[in-house]
């Protein structure tokens, strides 16, 4: 059996090209026995193993119990370890997560932290080849596509999953003949969540019907991963010639696909957007493709189909108002982007720069022909510029429906003095402050972040 265990982890690590040889790795620890084995294994297969452990705070006794023996366990075998304990209930409040998502997302952030601090590449989850079919149970009950009915894939970014095709037999067979200890956790003993219904209800009446169902699983997951595998690459061929930008996709070349191709497009677009899909709203993101319009995803964000680009966005980004003084020489940060004005007077400009009049750009203002005090904003209803070398008013909603992605709107800088708009970024500044043969006195616009010249 321990030997046995071994050669599947190993092979299942090279087919998956999870590791090279002797890399250090991280494991997630819970002092289960899938995590436990899993530490186990991979010091036996000759990998530098190190541990993370995330108490979450959420059982008590049985919590403290845990962290102790990781900690124990650690010590013995020689593995470093690192302990994380979040505040988990406060963090779901905040957030308004369930307490399962809650956990679920600051144990990951942990892991992320854990493997940045030890140097490694790679994580190590313990999840199973019985993890992956209660997945694909749980992802039926709620309908899948070929990529959920996959069930938990071997890797995914930096996580690996190297007991993926081991059962829980097996792992809890492997510590009996290693004479391994190890914790329960007793809320996985309870039916009073869905993973656990099929766990402790499903599975052992499908046993009864086929004695051998992980056998027959792990045969057909194998078909199911490389059919999904299949799948995707045309998937992600067909979402990268449609993209406009990260959020904004062609419509036109969207619809010229295969409908099952588009159904798997709109589906991953809809999961990067707001982190939920399901047949429903692909099938309304469908409609809007074919007849424009607009509809409302989980936490507030909208797709719409307008001008032959279907986009993804928050509506709070774009209702978001800024107002804020411009301070001269300081960088100032907005919307993830960095904003320094600069003073200078022509005879120094000249110093740097040959022949300053050509020089002279849309991010260049005549200091001395702005009114009062300037102070950054973004866009406003009914706003208007007259914009550099232009003989005619242009309203900001014709500017940015050309231009400017619907997502990016509400992010987009302004510069005004006491009459008006100055600058816009992306478009340059207004001509009543455009640089001339005589002016005297410069203000240069520097954003490290710009939507168009």
């Amino acid at each position: 059996m321990c030997d046995n265990m071994l050669e599947k982890v190993r092979q299942t690590i090279n087919a998956y090209e999870m590791l090279r040889a002797g890399e250090k790795v991280l494991v997630g620890l819970s002092g289960g026995a899938d995590s436990v084995t899993l530490a186990l294994c991979l010091k036996r297969l000759g990998f530098a193993v190190c541990c993370v452990h995330v108490d979450h705070g959420l059982r008590g006794e049985e919590s403290d119990r845990d962290r102790e023996f990781c900690k124990e366990f650690c010590e013995k075998h020689g593995f470093e370890l690192l302990v994380f304990s979040p505040n988990v209930k406060e963090y779901c409040e905040e957030n308004k997560l369930s307490t399962e998502l809650g956990a679920r997302k600051l144990r990951y952030d942990a892991f992320e932290k854990a493997a940045d601090k030890f140097s490694c590449e790679k994580i190590a989850t313990a999840h199973t080849l019985s993890d992956c079919l209660e997945t694909t149970l749980l992802n039926l009950t709620r309908g899948a596509g070929v990529k959920g009915l996959s069930g938990i894939p071997p890797v995914r970014g930096r996580f690996i999953r190297p007991l993926i095709d081991c059962t829980r037999a097996e792992i809890e067979g492997f510590l009996a003949l290693q004479g391994e200890a190890y914790v329960n956790d007793s809320t996985n003993f309870v039916d009073d969540c869905s993973r656990n219904i099929i766990r402790l209800n499903v599975l052992p009446q499908l046993e009864r019907i086929n004695s051998g169902i992980m056998k027959s699983y792990f045969s057909t997951v194998k078909v199911l991963r490389e059919t999904s595998g299949y799948i995707w690459n045309l998937t992600e061929k067909a979402i990268n010639s449609a993209r406009i930008s990260n959020n904004s996709y062609k419509t036109d070349v969207l619809l010229s696909c295969d409908e099952f191709i588009l159904e798997n497009a709109l589906s991953q677009m809809i999961k990067d957007a707001c982190g939920e899909s399901s047949f429903d709203r692909i099938a309304d993101v469908v409609n809007i493709c074919k007849n424009g319009g607009k509809i409302t995803l989980p936490h507030d964000i909208y797709a719409e189909n307008s001008k032959g680009i279907l986009k993804f966005y928050k509506q709070a980004d774009a209702a978001q108002d800024l107002q804020s003084p411009l301070v001269i020489g300081e960088n100032m940060h907005f919307f993830d982007k960095d904003l320094l004005a600069e003073k200078y007077a022509v005879e120094e400009y000249l110093k740097e720069n040959d022949n300053v009049h050509k020089k002279f750009t849309n991010y260049q203002i005549d200091y001395d022909k702005i009114k009062g005090s300037v102070f950054v904003r973004n866009r406003r209803s009914g706003d208007k510029i007259k914009l550099r070398g232009r003989d005619f008013t242009s309203s900001v909603k014709t500017l940015f429906n050309a231009s400017v992605p619907v997502e990016e709107r509400g992010k987009v800088l302004f510069l005004c003095d006491s009459e008006g708009i100055i600058f816009i970024e992306g478009f340059g500044c207004a001509d009543r402050v455009k640089c001339t043969d005589s002016t005297k006195n410069i203000l240069e616009i520097k954003l490290n972040t710009k939507l168009s010249q």
